[in-house]
């Protein structure tokens, strides 16, 4: 799994612009306003070689209205997830009052995390003096750095990155476990899933949406193969969780699915599948997971011999181009199909490693050809010499 490097401070120290610049790309919005970062924002990066994830957290701020008291509550909740905890401060503001309290609350509550202090807009002979100020805060080698001209930001990172563990890879690739997600909205029965597969209320299981908030590994073994089931909070829509503590639940969602082999998206049999859900499904799928779509709850529809089909048909065609995902109807609350949805997803995980002869693409190239053959735009025949598998952790042809 990649670290988590979580950037931490107060409103308006240049954490956007910081994060913007590690990944060379302007993908979170920069303002002077304070408050502007309160939506989740997590991306890959990658410096000298070693992969990571980096993320953009909303202020620091104690004291508030409503909103700034959420991201209060996200932003600690970031804290206890990182691997590293940036923590940023301004020098053309000076120390501050929150400064010292983001401060006291690191070393105090969170002094077995990599914690690393780097003061900003740092361009200037004297602003790097008055930067010298900042040792007050108990960080006695702090980093100075500009995320405006990236002046210092290069050491940074060489230093974070080299204060992690070396993860030797030990363990034979055949003797790992595979690793399911369990992802969904808020009450689709997540947990009840995990809960009736390993036989115990390992999990907090309640009618109230979004009872279960940090990402919970179980493991089991079937078949003799070892599992690894990821149960998360729900991902919900967007307008409700700008304001809210759901805000990292849905980071969780996005490292779940980071982590996993195959993401097992639940929806409710009742509601049927929403934008959110392929919004899930379209987050796996450009993580190069697997999907396994569980319809749950499908003992609480009324139904005939004709219903199942029906509804697949509907959910499918609602699917666009990802149709071809398989579905199951499974019943957290009678266990229908709960074994043969691990079984499924283990049949997916084999297939995301399969390989296949060059000869066996050729032939079906071949017929695929002869049903139709491409042109170009100038209508001419497009020629297709061969069709072959490239070495990848995926089918690449």
């Amino acid at each position: 799994m990649k670290p988590l490097i979580a950037i931490v401070g107060r409103p308006n120290v240049g954490k956007s612009m910081l994060f913007n610049r590690i990944l060379r790309e302007k993908s979170a919005i920069v303002d002077s306003t304070p408050g502007v970062t309160r939506d989740r924002h997590i991306s890959p990066g990658e410096w000298q070689g070693k992969s990571f994830l980096l993320m953009d957290t909303g202020g620091y701020c104690p004291e508030g209205d409503v909103i700034s008291m959420a991201m209060l509550e996200q932003t600690l909740m970031a804290i206890r997830d990182a691997d590293i905890i940036l923590f940023l401060a301004d020098v053309r503001s000076g120390l501050t009052y929150d400064d010292l309290e983001i401060s006291k609350l690191l070393q105090r509550t969170f002094q077995h995390k990599q914690i690393f202090f780097a003061v900003n807009k740092v361009e200037t002979p004297q602003l790097a003096i008055d930067a010298e100020s900042f040792v007050s805060t108990g960080f006695t080698k702090p980093y100075f750095i500009s995320a405006k001209d990236g002046s210092g930001v290069a050491e940074l990172l060489d230093d974070m990155l080299d204060s992690l563990p070396v993860q030797e890879k030990t363990v034979i690739e055949k003797d790992l476990p595979t690793n399911l997600a369990v992802v969904g909205r808020p009450n689709v029965g997540k947990s009840s899933f995990v809960n009736a597969l390993l036989g115990a209320n390992r999990l907090i299981v309640s009618d109230i949406p979004g009872t279960t908030r940090d990402a919970i590994d179980s493991r089991f073994t079937r078949k003799k193969q070892d599992f690894v089931l990821i149960d998360t909070a729900g991902l919900r829509k967007r307008t409700k969780i700008d304001a809210g503590i759901e805000y990292y639940s849905s980071l969780r969602t996005d490292k779940a699915i980071e982590r996993c082999d195959v993401a097992l998206v639940m929806i409710d049999a009742r509601s049927g599948i929403e934008n959110q859900d392929m919004k899930i499904i379209n987050m796996a799928v450009e993580r190069k997971r697997g999907v396994l779509l569980l319809i749950n709850k499908w003992d609480l529809v009324e139904k005939d011999s004709k219903t199942s089909a029906h509804y697949e048909k509907e959910v499918r065609s609602h699917m666009g181009n990802l149709a071809y995902i398989p579905l199951l109807f499974v019943s957290a609350l009678t266990k229908k199909n709960l074994y043969r949805a691990i079984d499924t997803a283990q049949e997916i995980s084999q297939n995301r490693s399969r390989k296949i002869t060059t000869s066996a693409l050729n032939r079906f190239l071949e017929v695929a050809l002869a049903e139709k053959h491409p042109s170009t735009k100038s209508g001419k025949e497009l020629k297709i010499k061969y069709m072959t598998q490239i070495e990848a952790p995926w089918p690449v042809f």
